[in-house]
């Protein structure tokens, strides 16, 4: 998952041409399975799930971590960039053939084509792709804005609470990350634009706060030098905001989150809750974990983990890795999704640098309103 920059680079070297493309037959069902007659409606709270997750530690009241809806899982390939719409009816999702473990565990020197066909597509690099919650279960399409990007990569989905503001990632040919958006207007999406504030580093993994009409204050990642990201220099990654005001037309200037970066952090993919309390993210302070801030006043704090992989030998089985979290509040409580990397170990090493297999599946953990 933090990977991602790095093996686009790589892939777009040559790696997963057509001579790898899988026959007709390796597939994946996209389709939902239809319920009984006299089924209940699934609801976000009740959208199947499967088996329970070990090897990661829960705080602030999370709990029952597992694998989402086999429905959603991919055998082969790379699933990445996970994002639950805050109606908790969509994920999106991005989605290459080309095998995730593989690549990892050898440093990106074998990338085989082992992922199979999605929606009816075969993307030998990423492209994003929408799982949408019907009455049984999640059933997967291409999203639209695929045929709008082309043969670019593109990662990192996420939309507003209205759904007609979507931001992403391209990658260009050097491997570098910028961030575009698109709109939606009467069920259209608009050709995607770059977005100004880009910086000649690497920008990734934004979200979106607010509506076009008033303001969208946008939270993303980056390893720019400096806050305008105009020095030519890049270093360590930590996040970033900036708000699009429409009375104005305009950005405010880039700035850090307040009370996040500190000196030796790597901090990425943020979110923030519907109210903007709080401000999760998968970073690296000590410990590598989806860490938590609460916001007082016009600053965060209170930073601490509330998902931390701790999975001990052996580690078959087990979460090790994981990242890309996002909230879905309904009425019954909250539902943290995220990316979960499972390992299989032959050899029962500690570390999943050792694993022989990872497999990335969208997970999630659950904490019920009291």
């Amino acid at each position: 998952m933090q990977l991602r920059a790095w093996a686009i680079a790589t892939l777009l070297l040559g790696c997963g041409s057509n001579s790898h493309v899988l026959p007709d037959s390796a597939t994946v069902d996209s389709g939902a399975r239809d319920a009984p007659i006299d089924a209940p409606v699934v609801t976000p709270w009740t959208a199947p799930t499967g088996a329970l997750l070990d090897g990661v530690t829960l705080a602030d009241g999370w709990t029952d971590l597992r694998v989402a809806s086999p429905a959603l899982v991919i055998d082969g390939g790379w699933t990445d960039s996970l994002f639950a719409t805050p109606d908790g009816r969509s994920l999106l999702v991005a989605y290459s053939q080309v095998d995730f473990s593989t690549f990892f565990i050898s440093n990106g020197a074998n990338a085989p084509v082992t992922g199979p066909m999605l929606a009816g597509t075969q993307p030998s690099t990423f492209k994003i792709f929408e799982a949408d919650l019907g009455t049984s279960d999640w059933s997967i399409v291409a999203h639209p804005i695929d045929a709008l990007v082309g043969t670019t990569a593109a990662a990192s989905p996420a939309t507003n609470e209205s759904g007609d503001l979507l931001i992403f990632t391209e990658f260009e040919s050097n491997g570098h990350s910028q961030l575009y958006y698109s709109q939606k207007a009467n069920s259209v999406w608009s050709v995607p634009a770059h977005l100004a504030f880009n910086s000649t580093c690497n920008d990734d993994n934004a979200k979106i706060v607010g509506e076009l009409a008033s303001s969208v204050t946008i939270y993303f990642e980056s390893n720019r030098g400096d806050d305008a990201g105009t020095s030519g220099t890049c270093g360590q990654r930590t996040l970033y905001m900036t708000t699009y005001t429409a009375a104005t037309n305009a950005f405010s200037p880039v700035a850090k989150v307040p009370g996040i970066a500190v000196a030796q952090s790597d901090d990425t993919q943020p979110f923030l809750t519907h109210d903007g309390s709080t401000l999760i993210w998968s970073g690296v302070r000590g410990i590598y974990a989806v860490y938590a801030a609460t916001k007082s006043g016009t600053t965060f704090g209170n930073i601490h983990p509330i998902a931390t992989p701790t999975a001990t030998a052996p580690v078959v089985g087990k979460v090790v890795l994981l990242g890309e979290p996002s909230i879905v509040e309904v009425a019954e409580g909250e539902l943290l999704y995220m990316m979960c990397g499972v390992a299989s170990n032959v050899g029962n090493a500690m570390t999943y640098h050792d694993a022989d297999h990872l497999q990335l599946v969208p997970c999630v953990a659950r904490r019920p309103r009291l």
